[in-house]
C-alpha cells in the first residue's frame, strides 16, 4: 500500500501507515538476522574434480522459458495525443517492392516529468475582528489547521511527509539523505528536522501505546 499517492490522510489512516511500517521494520530485521547467520557458516570447498571440454553456455536456449512483455500504459494515462511516426520509404528497403498500409501500432515510452513541480494549495483565509473583546476570528477549512498563520501558516501536507515515513521506515533510507532524495523526487523542500518532528506527532497517543 502506498499512501503518498492518496488523497489528505486522516488520523487513522497515518495511524495505520505508521504500524504497517513497524510491521516491515520487524520483517526486515528478521531478514538480516538470518543473512548475518548465513554469512557465518563456513564456505564450500572449491571443486576438484576436472572441467568438462564441452560446458554448456549459462543462461536459457532461445524460445525456451517464460516470457513476458510489459504491459502498456492505462489508456488516460498518456499526457498528449499519439505522434504520428510515418514509414518514409516509399518502395521495400529490402526487396523493392509496393508497400501497401496496415493499421499502425502503438508504442510508449514512460518516465519521470523532466521537472517536477509540487501541489500548491493556496487559501485565503478571511478573517474577522470582535470590536468588544478585539479578538481575531478566522476563517475555517479542514485542510487548514487551527493554528496555521504568522510563522507557520506555509506548510507541508500529509502525503510528502507519509512519502518520508515509507521511505525511512519502510526502506530503510536514512532520515539524514530523505531531503536530498525527496527534493529530486518531488521539488519539494523538506528538512531533516520536520521529518522528525512530525514522526514523533504521529507516535503520540494511540500509536505510541501500541
Amino acid at each position: 500500500m502506498f499512501y503518498a499517492r492518496s488523497g489528505s490522510l486522516s488520523r487513522d489512516d497515518l495511524i495505520r501507515l505508521i504500524l504497517e511500517l513497524q510491521r516491515q521494520i520487524e520483517d526486515l530485521r528478521k531478514q538480516n538476522e538470518e543473512l548475518r547467520r548465513k554469512d557465518k557458516r563456513s564456505a564450500a570447498p572449491f571443486s576438484k574434480g576436472e572441467r568438462k571440454k564441452n560446458p554448456k553456455r549459462p543462461g536459457r536456449k532461445p524460445g525456451q522459458g517464460e516470457f513476458s512483455r510489459r504491459p502498456g500504459p492505462p489508456a488516460d494515462a498518456s499526457s498528449g495525443p499519439p505522434v504520428d511516426v510515418p514509414v518514409a520509404e516509399t518502395r521495400c528497403p529490402f526487396c523493392g517492392g509496393r508497400l501497401e498500409r496496415e493499421e499502425p501500432e502503438e508504442a510508449s515510452v514512460t518516465d519521470m516529468q523532466t521537472a517536477p513541480k509540487p501541489e500548491v494549495s493556496l487559501f485565503k483565509v478571511h478573517v474577522c475582528r470582535c470590536q468588544n473583546c478585539k479578538r481575531p476570528v478566522r476563517g475555517k477549512h479542514p485542510d487548514v489547521a487551527a493554528d496555521q498563520y504568522g510563522a507557520t501558516a506555509h506548510r507541508l501536507g500529509p502525503r510528502i511527509k507519509a512519502m518520508a515515513h515509507s521511505l525511512h521506515y519502510g526502506h530503510g533510507v536514512p532520515v539524514r539523505r530523505l531531503p536530498a532524495i525527496l527534493g529530486e523526487m518531488t521539488g519539494i523542500a523538506i528538512t531533516q528536522s520536520a521529518i522528525t518532528q512530525d514522526a514523533l506527532k504521529q507516535a503520540e497517543g494511540p500509536v505510541g501505546a501500541a
